[in-house]
């Protein structure tokens, strides 16, 4: 009996605590101070059990308010993302769907700069899981990558294969064009001066919809049930502010 009141008390305690820390990230929003915010939203999120959906979709939205109007789109977009998905017909639906592009990465200014970015994110976070720590060991290596990455991009816009693709086509396309990356990492495949006996970058692991026994489709609705399609939602690309906050 005692035992039972004690976790009470501690669940009740944690419960306090996180709505004090939610009114605090709120306070300092609306005094224009969206960086003394980013510490309490974050501490209301992590005291939030993941059972209460509502009280959590609620404390990862104002976490991303505080995020946008520090310009941190891609960590913002992530909150949302999540938000959402907790409750698709709240206001974190509706601020994510405004923010966000085919690929459920930020919206750019055009069309083309979405392709950019999604073939960016997808090359840049292949690259980076074979380094330690899923980081650059420099700036000047991030530079390197960088200009590979928009060499190649080049390459594929040149080549003319984009035309006439939806967004779900050009992820496949996006994903399984090649990028030769110099020897920065050993390893990792598609680098210049592989050697012998190497081991080649993992299969890509496909997503599947239990509901219906097969993969999940990246045009098709998340079977997560958001009612967004896939590459929307859960199979989102991560941009790799993201993938390296991971």
């Amino acid at each position: 009996m005692a035992m039972a009141k004690y976790f009470t008390d501690m669940r009740d305690v944690e419960k306090r605590r996180g709505a004090n820390a939610l009114g605090a990230g709120k306070r300092e929003l609306a005094r224009h101070r969206p960086d003394l915010a980013l510490a309490p939203l974050r501490e209301a999120v992590a005291a939030c059990p993941a059972s209460h959906a509502a009280d959590l979709a609620e404390r990862l939205y104002w976490l991303a308010v505080a995020l946008l109007r520090l310009d941190r789109a891609e960590l913002a977009v992530k909150s949302l993302a999540s938000a959402q998905k907790l409750r698709p017909r709240g206001h974190a639906r509706r601020a994510y769907t405004l923010r966000v592009n085919d690929y459920g990465m930020p919206r750019r200014s055009k069309p083309e700069l979405d392709d950019f970015y999604a073939f960016y994110s997808i090359q840049a976070c292949r690259y980076l899981s074979a380094r330690a720590g899923n980081r650059f060991g420099s700036n000047g290596e991030k530079d390197a990558v960088t200009r590979i990455i928009a060499e190649s991009w080049t390459g594929l816009r040149g080549s003319g294969r984009l035309a006439g693709l939806c967004s779900g086509k050009k992820l496949v396309l996006f994903k399984s064009w090649p990028v030769a990356f110099p020897s920065f990492v050993s390893g990792l495949s598609g680098h210049q001066g592989q050697g012998k006996g190497q081991k080649g970058q993992p299969g890509e692991i496909v997503a599947g919809n239990f509901k219906s026994g097969r993969a999940q489709g990246l045009d098709e609705r998340c079977s997560c049930g958001s009612g967004l399609a896939y590459r929307c939602c859960c199979g989102r690309l991560a941009s790799p502010r993201e993938f390296m906050c991971e």
